[in-house]
């Protein structure tokens, strides 16, 4: 084993852990790029992420996304979500998939958001999870849960937002009574003026301790965004672009960490 390796390996475990088991990080190229916040952000790209956020969309659209944490093989991620609205509300259904033929996880997700009034959205979503590894030993692991959201307010002011996934905290390992980690999120977006947007939330992870998520995004020239962020748990700094016209959309992230080094994330969007 290489040095560079090795240290990489101890890094893993020093730093808090940054991996578990079907803990699918945001993955928006906006969210990204601002801390990795999820419940409170008016975004497009709400089908890879957050169920609620669908509710207020007006158009159908097509998101793709990926990511490589920290450059390193086997830690890839890849995205793609499609929100349809209805009459009343929207319908979502997304794919995500983690690693690779040594061991990965798959996340299929169906679901429905719907307003309660002018100012509240609720959505829920149904998860599949399965994982598997090259290992002729290891049993693959299927599992069914589900997550709700709830958004108040206005997304072009005044958002606050809560979401839940995996709230029952199903079993993961019998034998172990290892669970999927429950994660709760609770966030609030603000639109300072028309150009700044500012965004903060708390994440509590069943397994881990509260982590604090701050962020702000300035559009110029009305088509271009600019984003900053900040994680706390671990503490790792976040920024990006994002160009929007018409039916396109993309966005690129960048999140630094300190020892692991750098995690990119790219994510395009199409509006019907």
């Amino acid at each position: 084993m290489s040095h560079k390796l090795l240290i990489f390996i101890v890094a893993l475990q020093i730093a808090t852990p940054l991996f578990s088991q079907f803990e699918f990080p945001p993955m928006g190229g906006a969210s990204a790029a601002l801390g990795g916040i999820s419940a409170a952000l008016p975004d497009e790209e709400s089908a890879l992420y957050n169920i609620a956020g669908v509710a207020w969309n007006d158009k159908g659209i097509v998101s793709l996304s990926v990511r490589q944490n920290h450059f390193a093989e086997g830690l890839g991620y890849a995205a793609a979500g499609m929100s349809v609205p209805l009459g009343t509300g929207g319908v979502l259904a997304s794919f995500t998939h983690h690693g690779n033929s040594d061991y990965n996880e798959q996340m299929a997700s169906v679901g429905y958001a719907m307003p309660l009034g002018k100012s509240v959205v609720l959505g829920a979503a149904f998860h599949y999870l399965h994982s598997g590894t090259s290992d002729a030993y290891y049993d693959p692991l299927n599992r069914v849960t589900f997550s709700i959201a709830l958004q108040y307010g206005n997304p072009t002011g005044l958002l606050v937002g809560f979401k839940a996934y995996n709230p029952i905290a199903v079993v993961s390992d019998v034998t172990s009574s290892l669970r999927v980690p429950a994660i709760l999120n609770l966030g609030v977006s603000y639109r300072v003026m028309p150009e700044l947007l500012a965004v903060v939330e708390t994440e509590k992870n069943l397994y881990y301790s509260p982590t604090l998520k701050v962020g702000l995004a300035y559009t110029f020239h009305e088509d271009y965004i600019f984003r900053l962020g900040l994680n706390t748990q671990p503490v790792f700094y976040t920024f990006g672009f994002g160009y929007h016209r018409d039916h396109f959309g993309a966005n690129i992230a960048m999140q630094v960490h300190n020892i692991l080094g750098i995690t990119p994330q790219l994510s395009l969007q199409y509006l019907f």
